[in-house]
């Protein structure tokens, strides 16, 4: 596999559209990751397909969708089969990759104008990245019913939309009702607060030989931290990573310093392997295992929070947005889209899947199968899915506060140089103002590839 490093000296930057990054995708992509998904069998959950006032007119063929692995996979198989549904003869190849092996993929693929992948799962922070490079169709009669503001105007530039939203991952805070409980505290409202409730964690239990921790979250160095971790303490102190314009560096201020101190005080009470889990997998299972008492997560990482089978804090665990500290952040989007590959040789059929698999009717069915954190508004409200997932109406106040925060079309490339710099703050390697420096001159040196 291509390393980070060395990707970005085969790319040059994600924004620009080399000859080398084409030739090096041509030699090193691989084949043997890709899977085909087979037309599953008939489920009891009812599948209406959506109604469109133009039929695209070549409807057939095979298509391939890039995505991510994991527990994102098993969403768009499910997402896959209600396209089979309507289209049976049609042949669907899904292509599962890791987060930034996925990046890679198809900033690689389409550098080179490769047909290879028809339909793409698309994070939040690379669409504008796409859009620019001519990478992506608009989408032909949008369906937006039921999307909150910002996941319609986030993919829609010059009036036209080029992807749609369907995955509503968002990054917010999690704590254990029973452990505040007994601690005789109330849900924290402030990051004070989370302070102050880890102290007592560790006294109380920590301390006594109780495997439980008064904070988690996956801050390993790199992009992890950047993204997963930090925006949590930055944005609700006060700083940001870019100014109004979604561009310009603004990590470098005294908000942001004293977001990481704060932080580096804070990791005394937390988990021991917060900056050091090998994996996410292994973050979510220290969750499940009941030896977080507050923390910072994705909704995919707390996915079996109330499955007996997995979870030892069934019905124990409850959501909010960021605490506030200086101000009320909300939190952090991660929304994940389909859009349709501007190279693709079967454009109205990805374009048709994009539709389908962005649909409500799809969206409630993965949502209750293959637990989806909806981005349609409706299906926090069906009766179904209220029945099933107890905290439906804290995920819809979530998805309606959650704001992008990794805004830069090349965010891609600086989040890992950015993250290191963060890790090195947060564990005493650099003094705070001097790591925040770093990570923010990082940002200026990579966003001078941004062009328009």
């Amino acid at each position: 596999m291509v390393t980070r490093r060395q990707f970005l000296i085969m790319a040059g930057g994600a924004a620009i559209i080399i000859l080398a990054g084409g030739v090096a995708y041509i030699a090193s992509r691989p084949r043997t990751t890709t899977t085909t998904t087979p037309v599953a069998s008939p489920t009891t959950t009812p599948v209406v397909s959506p109604t469109t006032t133009t039929k695209p007119k070549n409807i057939g063929g095979k298509i391939v969708v890039l995505g991510r692995s994991g527990y994102h996979e098993t969403i768009n198989k499910n997402l896959i089969d209600t396209f089979l549904q309507k289209y049976p003869n049609v042949q669907v190849e899904y292509v599962p990759k890791g987060y930034t092996d996925e990046y890679q993929t198809i900033v690689l693929s389409h550098s080179s104008r490769s047909s290879d992948y028809d339909a793409l799962y698309i994070d939040e922070p690379w669409i504008h990245m796409m859009i620019n490079n001519g990478w992506l169709l608009p989408i032909d009669e949008p369906d937006l019913d039921g999307y909150p503001e910002h996941l319609k105007n986030w993919p829609t530039v010059g009036g036209k939309t080029y992807a749609q939203a369907i995955t509503g991952n968002a990054n917010f805070l999690f704590y254990r009702e029973d452990v505040l409980k007994d601690l005789g505290e109330t849900p924290p409202e402030t990051w004070d607060d989370v302070l102050r409730i880890a102290k007592k964690v560790k006294e109380k239990y920590t301390d006594l030989g109780v495997k439980l921790y008064g904070f988690g979250a996956y801050s390993v160095k790199g992009t992890s931290i950047a993204q997963d971790t930090f925006p949590a303490f930055l944005y609700p102190f006060g700083g940001r990573y870019f100014a109004e314009d979604g561009i310009t560096p603004a990590l470098y201020s005294e908000e942001a310093v004293q977001a990481l101190e704060f932080f580096k005080e804070l990791k005394k009470y937390s988990h021991p392997r917060m900056t050091e889990f090998t994996s996410l997998a292994e973050y979510s299972e220290a969750i499940l295992r009941g030896e977080v008492a507050i923390g910072v997560t994705w909704n995919g990482w707390i996915i079996d929070i109330d499955n007996p089978q997995k979870s030892n804090v069934v019905g124990k665990i409850n959501i909010r947005p960021y605490p506030r500290q200086k101000t009320f952040f909300g939190a952090q989007s991660g929304v994940w889209f389909y859009g349709v590959s501007a190279f693709s040789t079967n454009p109205d059929t990805a374009m048709e899947f994009v539709k389908i698999a962005t649909s409500l009717p799809a969206q409630k069915r993965a949502a209750l199968e293959a637990g989806l954190p909806p981005t349609r508004l409706q299906v926090f409200k069906d009766p179904d899915y209220r029945a099933k997932q107890r905290l439906a109406d804290k995920f819809l106040e979530i998805i309606e506060v959650v704001k992008p925060v990794r805004t830069n079309p090349l965010w891609g490339d600086m989040a890992e140089p950015v993250g290191t710099y963060l890790f090195m703050g947060l564990m005493g390697d650099l003094p705070a103002d001097e790591a925040i420096k770093k990570a923010h001159d990082e940002m200026v040196r990579v966003t001078k590839g941004v062009k328009g």
